[in-house]
């Protein structure tokens, strides 16, 4: 075989050089591996950016709820706002619109939620309600409620509201529901009442008979004089008589606050703050508050503050100002205690007055209610005084009690909420900085939920047994007199339990008869006071004692 040297040597080159070609890949190879880690992150993660701005275009595309829009919107606000029939003028735009309702003003866009589910998946689904739970920014907040420190008008975002709430919940148990003093407070409350209504009439002097006839009471004042006594109670551990400065005090903190945040006045000063130093109307408005607050603390807060013996509290406020005491509670201000303080005069007092009132007023109208309830209460109770545990043993009460929420819906569109963000709402778009309101007024009275919802009807709410249904059952997901959410009502164990306590024992007591010297209240709408609050104008009726 002839080969020549030269190509053995050329044939080892070229061999040696494939070989440094492959090392030297190798090399690359092993050295492009971080590069490869970091290229495909970079892709990961522009994909991820790249969703979530598609996401964020088709959110931003979903449609606003339909509703009114242009200047007959904005002049049907402004009428409703000043008129207090916000919720009447939202009734018409549900039956036009649908469930979810957008008004478009030039200040905001406000949203009417009217079906129990678009309401319960706003404020109570967790994916929601962290972005549709806080409150709007208003004057009476800002100016009543020290800058939104309370509860009510406060909202999530501080950092302090939520430790405010568990607070009020742990000290509204100190009284609350089950609690033997809580029972002995209104008990002591119900008997004076009573008393009172059998003493000795100041016009004709004489002693109200036994039984046969009754005396003719003004309900209003009667209810209303003897709820606030009660909250005395519980917030200082002194009972006040119906007629002392305090109840006048915080009767008239009730009203000048109720007057202020009408949405008319309120939606004015808080356009214009300045007008609460022009004379005249608004500055009137915004000194009767100051006025009426500054009487209310003091004796609510700083006098008890004075006499207290710290760990012996005597109610809510002694046990607020222990509180302040206890390590990790430097956050706890005594401007949140007067705060807490305000929010239990204003709920505490007029759900509780305005669900007794409209009881007894359908009782009036409904004489075979009330005797039932009655024989529930003789057959249960008998002659002893109710308790609270009682509750459950008489479901035909409890029945009443839920139909009178229902009838009623004396707060129809609820305490407005402020969008955080924007929402996506069964396919709908809420803008960031939307007014959200429950409406009430309209669940309660969807012929799907309630069949003849304009009767008053307790049978709707027992089953065939006649027990209670259940709160999952389908018929109460629809009743949201409490509200749902974070922003439920803190109080409303509380507030169920008294009015339990002042219905059985009345009913126990009295019968509640028409009245013989004034019209009796009829059923209408136009009975109740227009506001956020709807309120029953003042009515008498006829007490009379039963064996």
């Amino acid at each position: 075989m002839n080969i020549s040297l030269t190509s053995i040597v050329r044939t080892e080159q070229h061999g040696y050089a494939v070989l440094r070609q492959r090392s030297l890949c190798g090399q690359n190879l092993k050295l492009s591996y971080p590069v490869m880690i970091i290229a495909v992150s970079l892709l990961l993660l522009s994909a991820v950016f790249g969703l979530f701005f598609v996401i964020k275009h088709r959110s931003s595309r979903r449609p606003f709820p339909p509703g009114p829009s242009g200047l007959n919107a904005i002049r049907a606000m402004l009428r409703a706002a000043v008129s207090g029939t916000l919720h009447l003028e939202a009734e018409k735009w549900a039956a036009q619109y649908g469930d979810i309702v957008m008004c478009s003003t030039p200040a905001r866009k406000v949203v009417f939620l009217n079906s129990s589910c678009a309401i319960r998946e706003a404020f109570a689904a967790r994916e929601l309600e962290q972005a549709t739970n806080d409150r709007p920014k208003t004057f009476t907040g800002w100016f009543a409620m020290y800058n939104y420190r309370d509860i009510i008008l406060g909202s999530p975002s501080d950092v302090h509201w939520s430790k405010l709430r568990k607070l009020f919940h742990s000290s509204v148990r100190f009284y609350g529901d089950g609690v033997e003093k809580f029972e002995s407070t209104v008990h002591i409350e119900l008997r004076r009442l009573t008393e009172r209504v059998l003493a000795v009439d100041p016009v004709t002097s004489a002693r109200t008979p036994s039984e046969g006839e009754g005396r003719e009471v003004n309900m209003t004042d009667l209810v209303s004089n003897s709820l606030l006594c009660v909250l005395g109670v519980l917030l200082t551990g002194e009972c006040p008589e119906p007629d002392s400065d305090l109840v006048r005090t915080m009767q008239l903190f009730n009203r000048d606050v109720n007057a202020l945040s009408n949405p008319a006045v309120d939606g004015a000063l808080t356009a214009c703050p300045f007008l609460r130093f022009v004379p005249g109307f608004y500055r009137d408005a915004c000194n009767g508050v100051m006025r009426s607050r500054q009487e209310l603390l003091h004796a609510l807060f700083t006098e008890p503050k004075a006499t207290r013996v710290p760990g012996e509290p005597r109610g809510i406020v002694d046990v607020l100002l222990d509180e302040q005491t206890k390590p990790g509670a430097d956050w706890l201000t005594e401007t949140h205690i007067c705060c807490v303080i305000m929010d239990t005069i204003l709920t505490g007092y007029l759900s509780s007055r305005e669900t007794l009132l409209d009881l007894f007023l359908y009782l009036q109208h409904h004489p075979d209610v009330m005797r039932h309830i009655q024989a529930e209460v003789d057959q249960v109770i008998g002659e002893r005084m109710p308790q609270i545990e009682d509750r459950n043993a008489l479901p035909y009460t409890e029945a009443v009690f839920l139909e009178t929420l229902r009838h009623s819906s004396f707060f129809p569109l609820g305490a407005p909420h402020e969008c955080r963000r924007d929402v996506i709402l069964q396919n709908y778009r809420l803008p960031r900085g939307s007014i959200v309101f429950a409406n009430t007024w309209v669940c309660h009275r969807d012929p799907e939920a309630f069949k003849d919802p304009q009767n008053f009807r307790p049978e709707r709410f027992l089953d065939d047994q006649g027990h209670v249904i259940s709160a999952t059952h389908p018929r109460r997901q629809h009743l949201l007199s409490f509200g749902v959410g974070k922003r439920s009502c803190p109080g409303e164990n509380f507030g169920r339990s008294r009015t339990f306590l002042y219905v059985t024992t009345l009913l126990q007591q009295f019968d509640i008869l028409p009245p013989v010297k004034h019209p009796l209240l009829p059923l209408r709408r136009d009975s109740w006071e227009s506001g956020a609050l709807l309120q029953l104008k003042p009515y008498h009726c006829v007490l009379r004692p039963r064996c």
